[in-house]
Order: structure tokens, then C-alpha cells, then sequence
């Protein structure tokens, strides 16, 4: 619990120092910089840099600052004439912010297609010429750019707030698990501080019933470990570890103790395959460079590694166990009730929720419409929903928003005509409002309770701009045709769209004072209509003066 509290005041520190950012800046091509030059393929500058420098870059860029390229080449003639390029380009193209070169997804692109290719790349290149080194990977990066920017291409929303929100979350919804905001430590920060309490409940969920013994051993011979207790520890040591390495802006971690070592070889491999969404790299997220020296790849997936998951390791024993096939789906439907929603969700709730005078709700004799979580303050009622939601690979690196919405559609509104998430929230809403409410009769004598319908999810990648304002427009759409003439937006409330990271990141503020979780979604429901509203009147002054 020290390590906790040091982190959350950590966070704290960031937080009020800092607010969160999502920073568009134009990610540089290769025909922007080397318009004269045939562009070849990545493996070709690659295979060119020396085995050093190569196995050198592999988590560099988890520091800060980046180099761009007006500091990328030490040879100051070259770097010049590389720096006059661009500037040339930039004039023409009256390019308003100064481009850049590296960024996220590139860096992890690069470090994939090392590892994917290390017998190939990394056998005896002796290269010593450090310019003819920097300017191949100069040339890597600006061809993964090109990639990505054209994945990124989606026009200009100029009115339509719906486009634009659309746009939103097609831009962000394929990296939003490697940090979407220009800073990412206070993401970092906040995904550590949320997975270990997330770790250290499955841990209790796993170790509170012997029948699911198995399942805990088979998670603790994952890593090496001879129990749970054992693998409770290294992974704290190594959470305490990575949290100094990110505050000293390193990605090397240099280890003597032989089990801390050990611990760490189970989360690198020597084979790594490209992938669509970085999946091998989310596998094994560390790079062992030599017997005691280790590489971070990337810090978000060495944290995801320990619950999001987990989950796969846990449903490869559950259908041994069972003698079912690997692709059955099964366990999915366990996981996500008995411990994501059962066990999870009601102990992060029930946190919140604690104050004795809080009505949750009750036992009825039926189980059909039933909410997940459901608690009143007063006159006030909180109805919860929760989804723990995969996204298949190849839906998430799409870039493709109509796929991308028939996904939430599915997960988040009505799955083959039965209501899930959103069609629930409004279901349980229809009942309030009908005197037909089974789970708290104090409602159903009451005409002026206000409900606040919420959307809980267990994956963060779904919290990202754009998300709230279409799945509100869904639900309003629902809720209208639903009550009527009985709909009363003074006492039906927008929904709030929320991932368990920050829920769990607000926990302790949370439950300090009854009124704090009002607060805070009354004051998110303010700023989605201030922001639209100011969203729009800049669009028409945009189309006013153009």
C-alpha cells in the first residue's frame, strides 16, 4: 500500500501540473524530405544500420524528447541540408506547426520489424559509419509514416459534430492502448496505479474459491513462479521499477538478483511475428539484450501484460481444464460475469457506494432486465451497466469507422434484438418512469427522481474523444423513442461513458464525500454540451469567413 500511495501522489503532482493534451502535428514521409530519391522498403534502410544501433533504438524512443529532424543526423553538414529540406517543404506546403518524425505507432513498427527480422539484421553487421546510420533510420521511420498518416487520412468535418466525433475515434481507437495524449506519463502513471488494483483483485478472485485453483497455478507457472504470492511480488517489484525508470526518463532495466531475472525472461522471447496490432509485441513486451540487461519495448504493454492479458493464459487452462476446444468462447462468458462484473465491478462500487444510508439494489423473483449495478442517494439513482468488450485485431487496426460502429453497436446497444449496455441502461429507465421498477419500490411512488444512466467498460481503449458523444446520441435516440411524450431531460440525464481505469483512478477521491461522484458527472455532462455547442459555433464562423 506505500508503493500505492506514493504513485497516486505521483499522479496527483502530474495532474495538477499538467492536463492532459491530444497534440495533431504532421508526421513527416519520405517523399517530404527525399522527393528525388525512389523510396525502397523498410527491411532495406534497416539492414543497412549496424547490429548495435539497431538493438540500441528497440525502446529508445519510450524517452523524451524525440529527435526530429532537426537533430536527428550529428553530422552537422548533413543535418542541415536534411533541416533546409524540410523547412523547403514546409513554406510550400504552408504547413502551420513544425512536423516531426517519430511517433508512437512508427517506433513500435520499427521495433517489430527488428525483432521479427533479428537473424537477418542483426547477424555481424559491423556498419561503422554512425551518418550513414542515422540517415537509414531516418528513412525507416519517414516510410512507416507514410503507412500510418494514410490510415489517418479522413478529410474535414467542417459542421457535422457528428462527423467529426466520428473522426475522433477512428484517429484514436488503433493506439489508444499505447498512450492517445501528447504526454503520456500522467496515462502511464494512471494504468499502473489502476492495473495493480485491478491484478490485486483477480489475485483475491482467484485465490477465494479452490475450485479455481488451477487457474492460479497455471498463471503463476506462466511466469515462472512457484505461487501467486511469489508472482504478487515480483510483479510490484517490477511495477516500483518501471514507475523509477519512467521518472528518470530510461528504458534499460540492469538486474542481478537471479529470480528477478528469471521473472523478467518469461515476459521476452526470442521470436517475435508482425502482427496487426502489435499482438507479439503485447506478449512479450520486454527485449532481453544480454543475461542481466533488459529493454523495455514498450511501457503500456509490459503494465497490460498483468490483466488485460492474463485473461488469455487464464482461458487456455479454463478450456484444458474443461476439455473444450481453443476456440470456444466459454470462458469469456465466466470471466466476464463471475469476475468482471460479480467480483470486480461490485467491489469497486461498493467503495464508492459505502455510506450505510445508500439504497442498492434490492432481491426481486425475477432476472430478466435486471441492472448490474444500481444504487440511490435520496431522490438520486446511479443505474450501471458494464461491458468487459474485446476487439478483434483486425476491427481495431482498421481505421474503418462504419466497422468500428457496427462493433459498438453490437457490444454497446442491441446484440441480435436483445439490449445490451446502452438498450439495458434504457430498459431499467422505461421501468423507473412506469412505476414498474422491481429492484427498489422507494421509485416507483416518486415522480421527480433523477436517474443518471452510466456505461462501464473494462478496456480503455474505448476512452478516447468521440466515444461519449456518439453512444450519447444513441442512447438519446433510444430514451426519446422509448418515453415519449414522458421524456424529461431535467430528470433522465445524458449517459456517462466510463472505463474502469478512471474509476479506479478517482477511487480515492470518490469515496472521501457522498457527493463527489455527483459532482463529477454532472460537471462531464456540462462540458459535453459546452464543448458541442462551442464546437459548432466555430465550424460556422470557420464557414462564415472562408
Amino acid at each position: 500500500m506505500y508503493f500505492l500511495r506514493i504513485l497516486w501522489n505521483w499522479l496527483l503532482n502530474r495532474k495538477n501540473r499538467r492536463s492532459k493534451m491530444i497534440k495533431t502535428v504532421q508526421r513527416l514521409e519520405f517523399e517530404n524530405v527525399f522527393p528525388e530519391e525512389e523510396q525502397k522498403d523498410i527491411i532495406d534502410y534497416l539492414s543497412q544500420v549496424s547490429s548495435s544501433t539497431l538493438l540500441g533504438i528497440i525502446g529508445f524512443t519510450n524517452t523524451v524528447p524525440h529527435p526530429n529532424f532537426d537533430n536527428f543526423i550529428s553530422d552537422p553538414d548533413v543535418s542541415w541540408d536534411i533541416i533546409q529540406r524540410v523547412t523547403k517543404y514546409g513554406k510550400e506546403n504552408k504547413i502551420p506547426e513544425k512536423p516531426e518524425v517519430i511517433s508512437r505507432e512508427a517506433s513500435l513498427r520499427i521495433a517489430e520489424i527488428i525483432l521479427a527480422n533479428r537473424e537477418q539484421l542483426l547477424e555481424d553487421n559491423t556498419n561503422d559509419d554512425v551518418t550513414a546510420d542515422e540517415l537509414n533510420i531516418l528513412k525507416a521511420f519517414l516510410v512507416i509514416n507514410k503507412e500510418v498518416n494514410q490510415k489517418q487520412n479522413f478529410g474535414y468535418a467542417k459542421d457535422n459534430v457528428d462527423r467529426m466525433a466520428e473522426m475522433l475515434i477512428t484517429m484514436s481507437f488503433s493506439s489508444a492502448d499505447i498512450g492517445i495524449y501528447s504526454n503520456t506519463n500522467l496515462e502511464f502513471g494512471k494504468l499502473l496505479y489502476s492495473t495493480l488494483i485491478k491484478y490485486e483483485h483477480l489475485i483475491d478472485f482467484l485465490t477465494s474459491n479452490d475450485e479455481y485453483q488451477y487457474l492460479s497455478d497455471a498463471l503463476s507457472t506462466t511466469f515462472g513462479e512457484s505461487d501467486v504470492a511469489e508472482l504478487t511480488k515480483q510483479v510490484k517489484l517490477l511495477f516500483a521499477a518501471l514507475l523509477n525508470l519512467k521518472l528518470n526518463n530510461s528504458y534499460k532495466l540492469q538486474l542481478d538478483e537471479a529470480d528477478k531475472i528469471r521473472f523478467l525472461k518469461s515476459l521476452a522471447s526470442a521470436e517475435i511475428e508482425e502482427s496487426l496490432d502489435f499482438t507479439n509485441l503485447k506478449n512479450y513486451p520486454i527485449y532481453q539484450i544480454n543475461e542481466n540487461t533488459f529493454s523495455i519495448i514498450d511501457y503500456f504493454f509490459v503494465v497490460d501484460k498483468f490483466f488485460k492479458s492474463v485473461r488469455f493464459i487464464l482461458k487456455e487452462a479454463y478450456n484444458k481444464y474443461h476439455n473444450l476446444k481453443p476456440k470456444d468462447g466459454s470462458f469469456f462468458g465466466f470471466y466476464n460475469t463471475v469476475f468482471s462484473e460479480e467480483f470486480l465491478m461490485k467491489k469497486v462500487l461498493d467503495e464508492i457506494f459505502h455510506w450505510k444510508y445508500m439504497i442498492k439494489k434490492q432481491v426481486a423473483d425475477i432476472t430478466d432486465n435486471e441492472p448490474d449495478y444500481y444504487v440511490r442517494h435520496n431522490n438520486r439513482v446511479y443505474l450501471f451497466e458494464n461491458k468487459d468488450v474485446l476487439v478483434a485485431a483486425g476491427i481495431k487496426s482498421s481505421v474503418d469507422i462504419e466497422e468500428i460502429k457496427k462493433l459498438l453497436k453490437k457490444k454497446f446497444l442491441e446484440d441480435d434484438m436483445r439490449a445490451v449496455g446502452i438498450g439495458q441502461l434504457v430498459k431499467s429507465i422505461t421501468q423507473i418512469v412506469e412505476n414498474e421498477f422491481s429492484f427498489d419500490d422507494y421509485v416507483n411512488h416518486k415522480k421527480n427522481v433523477t436517474i443518471f444512466p452510466i456505461l462501464l467498460v473494462s478496456d480503455r481503449i474505448f476512452e478516447i474523444p468521440g466515444m461519449n458523444y456518439i453512444l450519447n446520441q444513441w442512447y438519446l435516440g433510444l430514451v426519446k423513442e422509448k418515453l415519449g411524450d414522458y421524456y424529461n431531460p431535467n430528470f433522465i440525464k445524458d449517459l456517462t461513458f466510463i472505463d474502469m481505469d478512471t474509476l479506479i483512478y478517482w477511487l480515492p477521491h470518490l469515496k472521501k464525500k457522498d457527493s463527489n461522484f455527483r459532482k463529477i458527472l454532472e460537471g462531464h455532462h456540462r462540458g459535453m454540451h459546452y464543448k458541442k455547442k462551442n464546437q459548432y459555433s466555430r465550424f460556422k464562423e470557420r464557414q462564415r469567413t472562408s
